[in-house]
Order: structure tokens, then sequence, then C-alpha cells
């Protein structure tokens, strides 16, 4: 098992009790001691989990910047179909925005089978894989968001406010009908914002872990928006 997929792992279990020993999570994974504490260090590093005397713990969940790792994994089938009806807002010859989400991602294969449209995302693993497809796209670049690997800061937004989008489609960690959107991130919440302000139309991507949350920061009402798109 690689580093990465042994983290991935730690993290799901701790999504389940919250907290362990490093003996236990050494038995249950079948490495060293030591294997799990530099695993430990490094999801630490993230600011996922909180180290202990002999164990860990994960942070709180409202306060935790879930990394991607883990939020890839999480409510496939909803982002799947968010994700197919999302793309019946996409248009040939389109200027596209893309955030960093996970949820948005799910959209990334479904653009092949457009001709002439231009993504510009401040997600490097969607500007590889859209370059994979063959899709024209532009990575913001910035500075990087470990957790989220996203671009964020003010080189991002200067970038992001030089051109003008036909459609953005987002996510976030929150959303209350009639309400806000809302993110833990205020980094990212203010790409979202710079997008948004220079996109004809935006819509929000949005699966049932999101729904009735409100986290610290606004990205925008949910009036703003042109439309919200969920999995019902």
């Amino acid at each position: 098992m690689f580093d990465i997929e042994r983290q991935k792992e730690i993290l799901r279990l701790l999504m389940k009790s919250k907290s362990m020993t490093v003996n236990r999570l050494s038995e249950l994974l079948f490495v060293s001691r030591p294997t799990i504490r530099r695993d430990l260090d490094a999801l630490e590093s993230q600011g996922a989990v909180m180290r202990t005397h002999g164990g860990v713990i994960l942070r709180n969940a409202a306060d935790l910047e879930i990394p991607l790792m883990l939020r890839e994994r999480q409510n496939n089938l909803s982002k799947e179909r968010i994700a197919a009806k999302a793309e019946g807002y996409v248009q040939n010859g389109q200027v596209i925005f893309l955030d960093a989400s996970s949820t948005v991602s799910y959209l990334v294969p479904r653009l092949e089978k457009f001709s002439d449209i231009i993504v510009v995302t401040n997600s490097p693993k969607t500007s590889m894989a859209l370059g994979e497809l063959g899709i024209k796209n532009y990575c913001t670049g910035g500075l990087m968001l470990i957790h989220s690997v996203a671009y964020v800061g003010s080189d991002t937004e200067r970038f992001v406010s030089g051109i003008n989008a036909d459609v953005f489609f987002f996510s976030s960690r929150g959303y209350e009908a009639g309400g806000m959107i809302t993110d833990s991130s205020v980094e990212e919440a203010g790409v979202r914002r710079a997008m948004m302000k220079n996109s004809a139309k935006s819509y929000y991507l949005c699966d049932s872990s999101k729904k009735n949350k409100k986290y610290m920061y606004n990205i925008c009402s949910v009036g703003e928006v042109d439309g919200v798109i969920d999995e019902e």
C-alpha cells in the first residue's frame, strides 16, 4: 500500500471513530508504528488530524478542511448524477470556469464531447485531466492550497479577473435553500467570487452532504446563482 493510500485509509477509519491509537492503526493496517507516525505527521501538516500522546484525533468536522483525496471518495454516485445534469448547461464554443472542488471534477469527462470550448480552472488536477482529453484549458497558478490541491490568492484572482467566461460551475461545503452558499476556506471563497463576477452564468453543484450546512465564509446568496444543480 502506497503512503497516500494508507493515509486515505487512516482518515476513513477516523471518520468512523474520531480517535485511534498508533498501536491500533498499526494493527489494522499491518504496518509498523514508525510508519503510522510518519503518516500521522503528514496528515497533521495538512490540518486533517491532531496528534495526541500515543494516538490521533480527527479535527472537528466544522473546522476541518477535508483533504481532496478524501472528498473525492465521498458521495460518488450523487456527484455523477449532478455532473450528468450540469452537462446540459454546456454548449459548444463556450469559455468555462471550473473551481477546484471534487464535485465539479466529475463534470470533466463529460466535456470531451463538446467542440471549441476553453476551460479555466484553479485546480492543477482538473487542468491535467482536461489536457489528457485534449481540451484546451488554462490553469490560473497562484498559491497552492495543499489540502485542496487548489490555487488561491491575489495572483489567482488577478488571472481570473482578466477573463470573461460564459458559464461557471462550482461547489462548496455548505448550502441553505433560500439563504447563503458558504465555505470553510476564505481563500477558495475569494476565488469563487472572482469567477462568479466574471462569468455570464453561474451554477452551484450541490450533493446532499452540503444541504442545510453553514460555514464561516460567504460566497454568495442562493439568489445570485442562475441555478442549483443537485442529484434529485
